[in-house]
Order: structure tokens, then C-alpha cells, then sequence
């Protein structure tokens, strides 16, 4: 697992090294080949808020399955929240220890998302909130899904990856990209984001 880290530092931090053994430290996009097999972590310890976030919206023109983490100073839930919505799956303390960038490195390279215990709980608490919103048609049984759009639908929700979901189902990945399709349609919800909470939810 690669790591590109978008910072002002020259040298990487010793967490970094200790956490990745290797990583690419950057100050632009320019000339960067944005790929998902990379990690991107955004460094607002050392970038202002206006650049990291252009950042941030930049790599996921260019690639919005990239895994994309947001290293911040002082975690605020309002910030955090704006920046997942905007395409980051992780958000963390710029001090984290090396274990636990290695943990939310995989979290997020796996297609879940990571936030501070305390921000998590503030997450879930809102989320029933969310999922209220979300129209009557969504909410409606899945029983309009066939079997293997079920199954495809509740990995999603369990953080898989659609490579992942292809290995588990032994399928193409192609397939599961129509079959996540067709979902959608059928649940009228945008996202995966959308759809795991639907089902987190408590859709029958």
C-alpha cells in the first residue's frame, strides 16, 4: 500500500515512517498521477484550510475512488463531517500514533471511513436522523432487490470495496458495478454512503 502525503514538511514525520516504512511527501498536484492504489493524506497542520481543501476537491475530480485522509490539528465535528461529504474517508489527529494511521489507513484503502471515537459516536448518534430523511421510497423493503442485489447491497453497507464484494460473491467486478446500479435506482439513494446508512437503518 502506497502513501502520498500532501504537506509543506521537508522531512516526513517519524510517526510517517514508523507507520508506513516509506512515503511520498508532496507540496502540489502538479505532475501527480492521481491512482487508487494510493493512500492520499492531506496534511492542515501545514496547509491552510483553502489549499488542503482544493486538494481534496481536486483529487476526486480527477479519481473518485481514491482513498483520501484529512490530518488535522484540532478535530472539529463540523469540519469533519464537511470534509467526508466532500469525498475524504478518513479524518484524524495530525499526531496520531503509528498504529493507528496503520488502522485507519486500512479502514479507508478498504472502503470504510474513519473518524475519532468521539466524532464517530457524534456520527452515529445523527445518523438515524439521516436515514429519517431519506424519502419513502428508499426506505421501502428490499424485497424489490433481487438476491444477489441484496447481497450486494449489505456488503457495501459492511465497508467492502467492489473488488472485494466480486471475491466474495464470485462475481466480476463489472457485475457488481451493475448490480450497485441497479440498487441505487431501485432504493432511490445516491451513494454507497447513502445506501449503508439506509440499511443501517433498519430497512426490512
Amino acid at each position: 500500500m502506497a502513501h502520498t502525503i500532501l504537506t509543506l514538511s521537508q522531512e516526513p514525520a517519524a510517526r510517517w515512517l514508523e507507520a508506513f516504512g516509506s512515503v511520498e511527501l508532496r507540496t502540489t498536484l502538479v505532475g501527480l498521477r492521481v491512482d487508487s492504489s494510493q493512500t492520499y493524506w492531506l496534511d492542515f497542520s501545514t496547509l491552510d484550510t483553502t489549499t488542503a481543501v482544493d486538494f481534496l476537491d481536486r483529487l476526486m475530480v480527477a479519481n473518485d475512488e481514491v482513498a483520501i485522509v484529512c490530518l488535522v490539528p484540532h478535530p472539529k465535528d463540523n469540519e469533519a463531517f464537511a470534509l467526508l461529504a466532500r469525498g475524504a474517508r478518513g479524518y484524524c489527529h495530525v499526531a496520531a500514533a503509528p498504529a493507528q494511521l496503520r488502522l485507519v489507513a486500512n479502514t479507508v484503502k478498504h472502503g470504510g471511513f474513519w473518524l475519532p471515537p468521539s466524532l464517530m459516536r457524534t456520527f452515529m448518534a445523527s445518523a438515524s436522523g439521516l436515514v429519517a430523511q431519506i424519502s419513502a421510497p428508499a426506505v421501502a423493503s428490499l424485497d424489490s432487490l433481487t438476491k444477489r442485489e441484496q447481497q450486494v447491497a449489505k456488503a457495501v453497507a459492511e465497508g467492502l470495496s467492489n473488488k472485494e464484494i466480486a471475491e466474495r460473491l464470485n462475481i466480476s467486478e463489472r457485475t457488481v458495478k451493475a448490480r450497485l446500479t441497479t440498487v441505487f435506482q431501485k432504493l432511490d439513494v445516491r451513494d454507497r454512503v447513502q445506501l449503508a446508512l439506509l440499511l443501517h437503518g433498519g430497512a426490512t
